[in-house]
């Protein structure tokens, strides 16, 4: 078969993989750099109208960049559309979980909420540029690789509302059972990202009980058919704040549920799917360790050297940035706040990249007062008040900041007390933190011994073993769980489950989404 010259010149032809939404997918290699891409070509003829300016707004998507949002390049020729993207080894969730229902066994909990944090991380980036999905399901969601630290990639970003803006082949084709009802029966334009976010909360519902909220009531569920038995809760083996992350995301009134935004705060997400993802080598832990420092050590700061009255006009400008009222405002609007009070670029670049711990790019009022602290106190000047030339990272921040600590609150001395950190604590700047940013100091300080002094190793170990508690940061008294296992079998690890039934003795390979039955 001929192949479109639009792709032969820059690409070689490997195999057809089968059908999407709009015409047909292949595998192609770059013929300058050897890797695999994935084509999705789009005839023409399906689009129902003149294609001219549908091209352009493709290329736009073009510059979508966000670690969970897959790139795409775009071709075309007289007769088809071609969207090239990236070809993630992982394959995508939805094949993952088929695997796992044939192996009988389900996702643990905080795999499913680290899935989740993930895709509305990417949400949240092409939602605030006005991008919207609207044909999210788990086959969307790429995985970059077949290892435990797998991260996931959204797929055809942007796609649908451009191919198909007013649903016309989407209501040709059965509809998803991902697809928000709004979209099922209407042929306007995407206007926000409501419609998504019912598709999250689809999918959500699917990896936590095995089945998508639309489908057949009496259908068993995946523990149902793993145990043989009936239950009449499917959430029986979920957390209750689970199932509430799942309900804020479905109700039929699209004004109704949460925000991508707001669901990144939602509890679930931040004691199931913590800052650390449970990434297994030992750089990013503890990058995230000595992030988690110096946002905590800001956070006491505060109070003490920035004045009430210079607060109060961060906190305005803040508020003047969260345009929706929220509490939220996007990292570049907090540059924005910040670079008011503070010229140097690089610094205030620098101080946001360490107060957003959790890289959501999504800051509220604390962390937009810990990033101003950090740029103005520590980045923006030295000694002798010139530009600092650097490192501005967290590993270098720390051990200054810990300095500065003691001598904010114990006058040079190398130890504090209880008391000392107390009083100083009592300032009109520390009551409108926690008025405003939901900051309680007494949470942070419980805990450290009152009668004794309390030195750098003291205090260290206390506010890493209570990483963000009194603050947004954390939630409770929940921790960081370090490399938990991916797979939550009932009874059996998945290698004794196989070998239970007699299939043969498994060997599982490195990465858990791999098994081989000998």
């Amino acid at each position: 078969m001929k192949r479109p010259r639009a792709i032969d010149r820059a690409y070689i032809f490997e195999y057809d993989v089968g059908q999407w939404a709009f015409g047909t997918i292949q595998v192609l290699q770059c013929r300058e750099t050897g890797a695999l891409k994935s084509c999705k070509t789009v005839p023409k003829s399906i689009l129902g109208r003149s294609s001219a300016h549908m091209f352009p707004n493709l290329k736009k998507l073009e510059q979508l960049q966000h670690p969970h949002v897959s790139t795409i390049n775009t071709l075309e020729d007289e007769h088809c559309l071609y969207i090239i993207s990236e070809f993630t080894e992982g394959g995508d969730v939805q094949d993952w979980m088929e695997r796992l229902e044939e192996a009988q066994c389900q996702l643990q909990e905080k795999t499913c909420a680290t899935y989740v944090r993930q895709l509305i991380l990417g949400l949240t980036h092409c939602h605030a540029l006005g991008i919207y999905h609207r044909d999210l399901r788990p086959g969307n969601l790429t995985l970059t690789s077949k290892l435990p630290d797998a991260q996931v990639k959204v797929s055809d970003f942007g796609l649908a509302p451009v191919l198909d803006p007013d649903n016309a082949i989407l209501h040709r084709l059965t509809p998803s059972r991902y697809t928000a009802p709004e979209i099922r029966t209407s042929s306007s334009p995407i206007t926000s990202g409501a419609p998504d976010m019912w598709s999250v909360g689809a999918i959500a519902h699917r990896l936590l009980v095995g089945r998508a909220p639309s489908e057949v009531k009496g259908a068993p569920t995946l523990l149902e058919r793993m145990t043989g038995s009936r239950s009449e809760d499917p959430w029986l083996e979920r957390s209750s704040a689970a199932k509430d992350f799942v309900q804020c995301l479905l109700p039929t009134d699209p004004n109704q549920r949460l925000s991508a935004v707001n669901a990144l705060q939602h509890p679930w997400l931040k004691s199931h799917a913590p800052v650390s993802l449970w990434r297994r080598d030992n750089k990013s832990m503890q990058d995230i360790q000595f992030k988690t420092l110096c946002y905590m050590l800001s956070v006491l700061m505060i109070p003490v050297l920035v004045p009430h009255r210079d607060w109060e006009q961060l906190r305005v400008a803040f508020r003047r940035s969260d345009h929706d009222g929220d509490g939220f405002v996007l990292s570049h609007d907090a540059m924005r706040v910040i670079r008011q009070r503070c010229f140097l670029k690089e610094a205030v670049a620098a101080a946001l990249a360490i107060a957003d711990v959790g890289k959501t790019d999504v800051l509220d009022l604390c962390t937009t007062s810990v990033a101003d602290l950090i740029a103005r106190e520590f980045f923006a000047a030295g000694p002798t008040a010139a530009p600092l030339a650097g490192p501005f990272t967290a590993s270098d921040l720390a051990p200054r900041m810990i300095k500065k600590f003691f001598e904010t609150f114990g006058k040079q001395q190398k130890v504090v007390t209880l008391a000392g950190i107390s009083s100083k604590l009592r300032t009109a700047t520390a009551r409108d933190v926690e008025q405003y940013c939901g900051v309680q100091y007494s949470v942070i300080l419980d805990g450290l011994p009152e009668d004794c002094n309390l030195d750098e190793k003291i205090l260290q170990a206390h506010l890493g073993k209570h990483a963000g508690r009194g603050t947004p940061l954390g939630v409770g008294h929940s921790e960081i769980v370090e490399a938990p296992p991916w797979l939550m079998p009932f009874g059996a690890s998945i290698i004794s489950l196989f070998q239970g039934c007699q299939i043969g003795a498994a060997h599982r390979s490195s990465s858990p989404h791999s098994l081989t039955i000998c």
